[in-house]
């Protein structure tokens, strides 16, 4: 069975072939979601300060290099378009995106780099992939400064499309987004591809207006998508940016997490 290829389309929000979308909801609302989504339907309590980033089953993230700038708390400096989502956690400064309660992306193990140049670009592919989900909490344009900072050409278009149909549909992505596979595929000073795979089935769309969960992205023991990120430098040192993204549907290279375990 082989997977059938697509540029940016994912299951999403509104039930269409892309990522879904996320609206606005005010912070009360926003704890509520957190409460009723996590709490009632993944059995993540956040509402009595149990954080979901303490109760993380997972691998560790992919660690910043050295050599990366590292902006703190929401990703970056605040713009007109970038206003912080709130749910929001932090326990003093982290490097990276930190994305809210609700949403969290998670991987199977570490991924592993040979040497500093892979580190930097699996470090930029992450940042990249958070940045779409930390857009798609924004009130109404999912136009920020992080996802201007991760991405570029086509795969700005792509990456804003899938946010942006978020928050028009007023749905967010609630739960955890599992990666798997990371690897860097090819890489020269000029261009690099990053693959991975994506298991969507602890992710389900959130209704800002009732607070209540719909269907997940995937049905659970389904086959994962295959995520291809083409990136290029930006002349930044430590500094790339996704300018194309390919997703096969439901790859063979993807397999259920149950099924990972059997074959171990």
């Amino acid at each position: 069975m082989s997977g059938e290829v697509v540029e940016r389309s994912r299951a999403g929000g509104g039930g269409t072939d892309r990522r879904g979308p996320r609206g606005r909801a005010p912070e009360r609302g926003r704890d509520k979601l957190a409460q009723a989504l996590l709490a009632g339907a993944l059995g993540v309590f956040i509402a009595a300060g149990i954080s979901a980033c303490n109760t993380n089953p997972h691998a560790a993230d992919v660690p910043p290099p050295s050599t990366a700038e590292q902006p703190a708390g929401n990703g970056g400096s605040p713009s007109p378009d970038d206003t912080s989502a709130t749910g929001q956690h932090h326990t003093g400064k982290k490097s990276g995106i930190q994305l809210p309660n609700t949403i969290q992306v998670l991987y199977s193990t570490t991924p592993a780099f040979q040497d500093l140049t892979h580190h930097v670009v699996l470090w930029n592919a992450s940042q990249a992939y958070k940045a779409q989900y930390a857009a798609a909490y924004q009130p109404a344009s999912a136009a920020t400064a992080d996802l201007k900072r991760y991405w570029s050409g086509d795969g700005y278009t792509q990456a804003h499309a899938w946010a942006q149909l978020w928050i028009d549909t007023k749905k967010q992505p609630v739960g955890q987004a599992v990666l798997s596979s990371v690897s860097v595929e090819s890489l020269t000073p000029e261009h690099a591809t990053v693959g991975f795979c994506e298991d969507l089935a602890g992710v389900v769309r959130g209704d800002v207006a009732t607070h209540t969960p719909g269907k997940p992205l995937q049905e659970h023991g389904t086959l994962g998508n295959r995520i291809e990120y083409s990136m290029v430098p930006t002349g930044s040192k430590g500094q790339w940016q996704v300018n194309s993204e390919t997703t096969t549907k439901a790859s063979p290279l993807c397999p259920a997490p149950t099924e990972k375990k059997r074959k171990r």
